[in-house]
């Protein structure tokens, strides 16, 4: 097995044991759970998408401060308009936020997996939770966004569960016989969205899979040693821990649990939309 492949494999047992000890295992206190997640993204989830400047780096030959300017510009530009977004029409950002997110987690898979299996296994963390813990995701959705918007959304992801689960069901037949490597992510995966509590679900996969996934890709395209993506990454996470600092001191207030949730998920989101460009942008032109 490749380097990919074995994070896959260890990621899959990890993920299974997961979702069969929360179901044996005594809920967390829910601030205790926020604060333990909370950290896990920022400090395992997050540095992935910090390594952002070796893509530019190579795709547009970016040099000196000058350039590097322009860049840190256009990219904040980008993850502020994400942010107005979120605060001006929230539940047309929650529902971009969720479809980019199923179209991005969709790209963790190999390349030569069939598109409809990517694409339901991308949603396999955002849709199948509703399922069994409909009532956790809808309160959780409501911190985030207003009471109404989070529940339409609720209603729409409980109308998508069982044509997901089947779908997925079927996608995981078809490609365990071709790839069982590939299969047992999206057992893995699957598993763990529906059994699982919806935040710890989504901490799991998003530091231990997709965010270690992206970095062992990232090391690939760049060629660089670890150390070297360590420096890397270091001043994108300075700059975002400044932002998030300024952003917890003016934005509105609100309950201690609502703006611990915002700040997570609204800054995923802001993020992952240039961040998803540069990705894009790499992946085609190689």
């Amino acid at each position: 097995m490749n380097r990919l492949q074995q994070q896959g494999f260890i990621f899959g047992v990890v993920a299974t044991l997961v979702a069969l000890g929360s179901a044996l295992a005594p809920s967390l206190d829910p601030l205790t759970s926020l604060l333990l997640i909370a950290t896990l993204i920022f400090f395992l989830g997050v540095p992935h998408g910090a390594l952002d400047p070796c893509f530019a780096q190579k795709l547009f030959a970016v040099k000196g401060w000058q350039a590097w300017l322009v860049f840190v510009v256009i990219y904040l530009g980008l993850a502020g308009g994400v942010v107005l977004i979120w605060w001006q029409v929230p539940l047309v950002f929650m529902s971009a936020f969720l479809i980019i997110s199923i179209l991005h987690f969709s790209r963790d898979l190999a390349p030569t997996t069939p598109r409809i299996t990517k694409l339901l296994y991308g949603g396999a963390i955002i849709v199948l939770p509703a399922l069994l813990h409909f009532s956790e995701m809808l309160e959780l959705f409501t911190l985030i966004v207003p009471a109404e918007n989070a529940q339409t959304i609720m209603e729409i992801l409980r109308t998508l569960t069982w044509p997901w689960v089947a779908g997925l069901a079927i996608s995981l037949c078809l490609t365990v016989n071709k790839n069982w490597q590939t299969g047992f992510e999206i057992f893995s995966v699957s598993l763990l969205a529906l059994v699982a509590q919806p935040l710890i679900a989504f901490t799991v996969y998003f530091c231990g899979m997709h965010s270690l996934r992206h970095m062992l890709r990232t090391q690939q395209y760049v060629n660089l040693p670890v150390s070297r993506l360590v420096w890397t990454c270091l001043s994108p996470m300075l700059g975002v821990s400044v932002l998030i600092a300024l952003g917890w001191l003016y934005l509105p207030a609100s309950s201690f649990d609502s703006r611990i949730l915002q700040f997570v998920f609204v800054t995923l989101a802001a993020l992952t939309v240039p961040h998803m460009l540069l990705v894009d942008r790499a992946r085609y032109s190689s």
